[in-house]
């Protein structure tokens, strides 16, 4: 109600004066109150921590304790081996409707897999987020939703125990305690991705939750390999380490160069006769590798006329195949957030990753059967490819996990037979800035040797028609190599993301400080085109930012314009087209926003495109 700050403040206030022997806060999550002698708050959580960062932006501004609310809220696919704990009059009817959805899709045999691969994935995500946490200097602790799933909400999966509190398979008890437990050691490191020509460091540190101090406590640390052997080691000095969080432990530095790449390498800490340790997986790859093009593999990145010879030929051919429908999956390395029934408007729609890494495709490229760090930086950059439209007997060879809810066949890297011909299909971008995404490079190097040695050979026959299901032509201006400019832009929400031909990105103009009224976009088309009209897709996860009324220019030298449309568009995510009222000749078209759906000050944008007939 209106008074709630108010009643909150005198309630809190009340209780500290009756019994000081507790600490005391408004309530949970908000409103944070001067009142409140600790703050549980949900803005120190997500991504934004990880990777050796930490929450400290999002507290700066708070004078007491903070605990971390609601943490996490990752999800895991339905373990369907609960519905038979339902005995009672309470029925899993939401469970059953999954499984027999995923009976549908051909695929119930894999769901052991998927439960599987996205639980190593959502502890993976809880590790990060804890330790990201436990680092961060006023943070006193956090809460996790819950252990074990919540049924209700349109079924949140994002325990690590079912509604029964019983355990999954993914994850044990001794494992969880590593990262969430009395004691846990911390290696704050930049990446978990390395080359062998860089030097490694963390800082160690341990936040302790225990009864009492500890003594004279030594930190040691050890490299593994893949088969476990110890291939480094060392120990810090010995310290006292009081009840607290942050307690320094030392720093490790090692050369990669000595090291065999790639590589899986897992890194260990611990105390010297203590209980207490902790382990994170890195990546090693080779600093410098070439990949170049096999001379009997074609790699192209549409079906177009060589493309189609090749195949026609019985050649081989590597389709690196990012213009794909509007309507498929961005590519995630986090799964999803509590579920997308409730959150429908994410952009996340998988649960990580399921490969079989004994596969000879992926022969040079290390990995898990599940998502791990390096997939971090092929997956952002990917368009998941949805395969229903291909033979049910077709299984992907890296395998995006689906959400239960729609449980379609999604596919990063496949491979089939085209008539005579050979096809091996990725739809991760593995040719743009590879010198910065080396598992990317990597990735790309092992699907290479793979299309040209003679383990290449596909079983499953997929026509033509079935393939350019996956496929569209992309947009006009992205063919045209057209750029844009704004009048005003957030870091993070540039003018170029309303042409990249990627729904899920878009441009916005600067919050903080809102730039007035009117904003505008000019698209430089290279050449004079005739243009028929405009198509504006407005963002869809929320209405901010979305254009209400507006008026279309063109132009041939981006200085004199003449106006071609204007118009209000309704409050809709829905993709808006203005036809002009003859067809126009011109270099430059600007977009002008008059004003805002709602009201605000602020303009976005997720794509522009032309009509061109």
């Amino acid at each position: 109600g209106p008074k709630r700050e108010e009643y909150l403040a005198r309630w809190v206030t009340h209780w500290k004066e009756k019994d000081p022997r507790r600490l005391y806060t408004t309530a949970s999550a908000y409103p944070l109150l001067p009142e409140n002698q600790y703050h549980v708050d949900y803005q120190p959580r997500g991504p934004k921590g990880w990777g050796g960062n930490d929450y400290a932006d999002s507290i700066e501004a708070h004078q007491v304790p903070v605990i971390v609310h609601e943490m996490g809220q990752w999800c895991v696919y339905p373990n369907f081996d609960e519905i038979a704990k339902y005995t009672g009059p309470l029925k899993p009817k939401n469970f059953e409707i999954f499984r027999d959805s995923l009976r549908e899709r051909g695929m119930l045999d894999q769901w052991r897999d998927f439960l599987h691969a996205s639980g190593r994935l959502q502890v993976l995500c809880y590790k990060e987020e804890i330790e990201a946490a436990f680092r961060t200097p006023g943070i006193s602790g956090v809460q996790l939703l819950d252990l074990h799933d919540f049924p209700g909400q349109g079924t949140a999966l994002v325990g690590i125990l079912d509604a029964f509190w019983d355990e999954k398979g993914y994850v044990t008890p001794d494992e969880f305690r590593r990262f969430c437990g009395p004691t846990v050691p911390l290696a704050r490191m930049d990446k978990r991705v390395w080359t062998t020509d860089e030097t490694f460091s963390a800082e160690l540190s341990v936040a302790h939750f225990g009864a009492e101090p500890m003594r004279n406590v030594t930190a040691a640390w050890r490299l593994l390999d893949d088969t476990g052997r110890a291939v480094m080691a060392g120990r810090g000095p010995a310290r006292d380490v009081p009840v607290d969080r942050g307690v320094e432990l030392g720093t490790i530095r090692f050369d990669w160069s000595r090291l065999p790449a790639p590589a899986k390498y897992r890194l260990v800490v611990g105390g010297e006769r203590t209980s207490f340790v902790n382990d994170w997986v890195l990546w090693l790859y080779p600093a410098r590798i070439e990949t170049p093009e096999p001379k009997d593999v074609l790699v192209s990145s549409s079906f177009d006329d060589v493309t189609l010879a090749q195949l026609a030929q019985g050649g081989k051919v590597l389709l690196m195949l990012t213009d794909t429908p509007p309507d498929f999956p961005r590519g995630s390395f986090a799964p999803i957030f509590w579920n997308r029934y409730m959150f429908d408007t994410q952009q996340t729609q998988t649960l990580g990753l399921l490969c079989d890494p004994e596969h000879p495709a992926l022969k040079s490229f290390p990995t898990d059967s599940f998502s791990g760090w390096q997939w971090a930086q092929v997956l952002p950059a990917s368009r998941v490819l949805v395969m229903d439209t291909l033979p049910r007997e077709l299984r992907p060879i890296v395998q995006p996990i689906d959400d239960w809810n729609t449980n379609r066949k999604l596919g990063l890297v496949f491979e089939c037979r085209v008539g005579e011909g050979k096809l091996l299909v990725c739809s991760a971008d593995l040719q743009r800035d590879l010198d910065n995404r080396p598992a990317a490079r990597q990735l790309r190097r092992s699907l290479l040797a793979y299309a040209a040695s003679d383990a290449f050979s596909p079983t499953v026959e997929v026509s033509l028609d079935a393939l350019r299901t996956l496929y569209r032509e992309p947009t006009a201006l992205k063919q045209m190599g057209a750029t844009v400019t704004a009048d005003s832009a957030q870091p993070g929400y540039e003018a170029r993301l309303v042409i990249d031909d990627d729904p899920a990105t878009l441009w916005h103009t600067a919050w903080d400080p809102v730039a007035p009224l009117p904003h505008s976009l000019v698209i430089d088309l290279k050449n004079p085109r005739e243009v028929f009209g405009l198509t504006y897709t407005p963002r869809a996860d929320m209405a901010n930012g979305r254009i209400a009324d507006y008026e279309i220019y063109t132009g041939d030298d981006g200085q004199d314009w003449q106006r071609a449309a204007a118009g209000r568009w309704p409050n809709r995510a829905a993709a808006q087209t203005v036809r002009f009222e003859k067809p126009v000749a011109a270099r430059y078209l600007k977009l002008v926003a008059l004003s805002e759906v709602n009201g605000n000050g602020f303009t976005s944008a997720a794509e522009i495109d032309l009509l061109l007939e």
